[in-house]
């Protein structure tokens, strides 16, 4: 399987951004052509989480993540203190609560694949990364999404991802099997010491009802992040 995405990306190589791609391999080596001189290796933020229930907000939380390339991320929620949050680092989800150690199971977070690693790793390994979770990368198709023209790469019915016609910047993912059935999407990007970030996701059940929106502040492209911090064993002592 690898050696054909490789050999997919290899055919486009040296196309130039504002040629029309023709499948999905050529729109992530588009992404990645795109926005890899103006992207980050790590990110640093707090964000509000507001959950909702029948378009009326229920609850609220504050939960502290850092971010680093490729494919680790960490959140602490509440407060410093609490002992609650996750990590997700070599493709495992590591659930903390109270200070232990709850769960742990195999998981490739296509989020951070889609919307972060997509700029600056390889686009033969995030193309791969991609078919792992379900991504059918010889579908592409044009549509809107949240008024912007959009490629769409992967089965609209199933599950597929979309990317902003001009900036090629990922705005949207649709998982519609499995455990893990929603859709979220990149809602606002906005300049951060001179780099786009996504400040406000939307996601959604797996019948189209917003159920929590993530809104970031004391956002840090390119922050510090120490590097024990990806370390299951140091969870409780990770500081950023």
């Amino acid at each position: 399987m690898k050696n054909i995405i490789i050999a997919m990306i290899l055919l486009v190589t040296g196309s130039s951004c504002s040629q029309k791609p023709e499948n999905g391999y050529e729109l992530i080596e588009q992404m990645y052509k795109a926005n890899k001189s103006n992207w980050y290796e790590t990110l640093c933020f707090t964000q509000e989480v507001l959950h909702y229930w029948n378009d009326s907000i229920t609850s609220s939380e504050v939960w502290y993540e850092a971010y680093q390339s490729p494919g680790n991320l960490i959140i602490r929620f509440n407060d410093w203190n609490s002992g609650n949050g996750m990590l997700f680092t070599n493709d495992t989800i590591y659930s903390f609560r109270e200070d232990t150690l709850e769960s742990v199971r195999y998981r490739i977070h296509d989020l951070v694949v889609l919307g972060l690693d997509i700029n600056n790793i390889p686009p033969e390994i995030t193309a791969e990364r991609a078919v792992k979770c379900g991504y059918n990368l010889d579908l592409l198709a044009e549509g809107k999404c949240m008024g912007r023209d959009a490629w769409i790469a992967g089965d609209t019915l199933s599950t597929c991802f979309w990317a902003d016609m001009e900036s090629l910047l990922f705005l949207k993912m649709r998982r519609r099997s499995g455990a893990n059935s929603r859709e979220v999407e990149f809602a606002r990007y906005e300049d951060i010491n001179g780099f786009p970030v996504a400040t406000e996701i939307r996601f959604y059940d797996k019948d189209g009802v917003l159920n929590m929106v993530e809104k970031y502040f004391n956002v840090m492209p390119g922050c510090r992040v120490p590097a024990q911090t990806f370390i299951p064993s140091e969870f409780n002592n990770a500081r950023w």
